[in-house]
């Protein structure tokens, strides 16, 4: 059996995409979160993110 170099490069690169996806998922949904609740909170990143969507 063979090693091939390129195909272990496009395993770890979708791998690489998959996790990135799937984190940028939960970041959306945190952000999601927050902004819902930006009268109740007055913590220092959760304030920003409610002043950059000018919920503040």
């Amino acid at each position: 059996m063979k090693f091939f170099p390129s195909k272990v490069r496009y395993s770890i690169l979708a791998g690489l995409a998959a996790y990135g996806t799937y984190k940028l998922v939960f970041d959306i949904i945190g952000i999601g979160s927050t902004l819902q609740n930006c009268p109740l909170s007055s913590e220092g990143t959760i304030t920003v993110i409610c002043y950059i969507f000018g919920l503040s």
